[in-house]
């Protein structure tokens, strides 16, 4: 079965394009492409295009960050088996090899009907298509006294500082301590990734803290991805150390004591990792779309245009999922 990536890629080297993206892939077809997003899918993209169009397409990628940490592996930094610069590149690679221009700034306004992009910095940019691939933002005030205190309780679900935070925090916790973390209801990035980190805390604790435990609370009815690994693992490996517990919806937190009240009962932990609720980022919203449950943009999922907002397309976590697709950056890649 052709994935969209091979899909693209074909298309690119016919006369008869058949996406708007792809059309900007083709030798002849020149034109700016301006792509708001460096991770796994808007660097991808980037790539991609100057390859396929061999450097007939522009191609502009805004992001504000100097440098990319990988969400996925960061799970990996927070049990003690990586270290964060194991996991950091920065975007020199995309301009000197690709000939990508890579400005380093923030997206402040976008204007779909004069096909500006306007930066903080000052500049606008204008394209003849734009990409967005901001990944996802965190909806903190769905749950009670979260917003504000991402250094008492940081969620790492964006990799970076907040990975290294945790990683202390989780290095402080004494010998027969808890951590507890709570899963919010799918969709959300990485639907695996709780459940690894799950396991890579008690591997941690397993190896330099046996007498703690890991305690799971997860808002769905659940577990979302790899349900018989992750059983398996759990009780192969850590038996005794990780408890799960599903149909667990946070109302709110105590950052000072670390306690979370849920529906039916409350948890005070020595570490709470709150992994909030979460939508598509902020730069979603300048584009006056329609968003899908107030979070998410619909795309039509051959072309990854906004089914309502023409000439821009949106890829990775920040679309609205079809069917069977997770929030990933496997995903956002392809």
């Amino acid at each position: 079965m052709m994935n969209r990536r091979d899909f693209l890629k074909a298309a690119a080297s016919t006369a008869a394009l058949a996406t708007p993206l792809a059309g900007h892939a083709s030798r002849r077809a020149g034109g700016h492409v301006v792509i708001v997003g460096g991770g796994f899918g808007g660097a991808t993209l980037a790539k991609y295009l100057r390859l396929w169009s061999e450097g007939g397409v522009k191609v502009t990628l805004v992001e504000r960050n100097l440098h990319f940490t990988s969400c996925p592996m960061s799970n990996l930094v927070i049990g003690g088996l990586k270290r964060m610069e194991d996991i950091t590149l920065d975007y020199r690679q995309l301009a000197a090899r690709h000939g990508v221009r890579v400005v380093h700034d923030t997206v402040v306004g976008i204007d779909p009907a004069k096909r500006t992009v306007r930066l903080a910095g000052g500049d606008s940019l204008h394209y003849d298509r734009l990409a967005l691939s901001p990944g996802i933002d965190f909806m903190t005030d769905a749950i009670g006294g979260l917003t504000g205190q991402q250094e008492a309780l940081p969620h790492a679900w964006k990799a970076g500082p907040q990975t290294a935070l945790l990683r202390r925090q989780l290095e402080a916790i004494p010998d027969g301590g808890v951590f507890a973390m709570h899963i919010p209801k799918a969709p959300f990035r990485c639907p695996p990734g709780p459940y690894e980190r799950a396991c890579m805390v008690a591997s941690y604790f397993k190896r330099h803290k046996p007498k703690s435990k890991v305690l799971v609370l997860d808002a769905n009815p659940d577990i979302q991805s790899k349900k018989a690994l992750f059983r398996a693992a759990w009780d192969q490996h850590y038996r005794g150390i990780i408890e799960y517990r599903p149909d667990n919806t946070l109302l709110e937190v105590d950052a000072a004591s670390r306690r979370a009240v849920m529906e039916f009962d409350a948890v005070t932990a020595d570490v709470l990792n709150i992994i909030p609720p979460q939508r598509a980022g902020a730069v979603a919203g300048m584009i006056g779309s329609n968003l899908v449950n107030d979070r998410w943009v619909g795309v039509n999922w051959l072309t990854t245009e906004v089914s309502d907002v023409p000439g821009v397309h949106v890829i990775g976590d920040a679309a609205f999922p079809a069917p069977g697709m997770p929030k990933s950056g496997h995903m956002a890649n392809q």
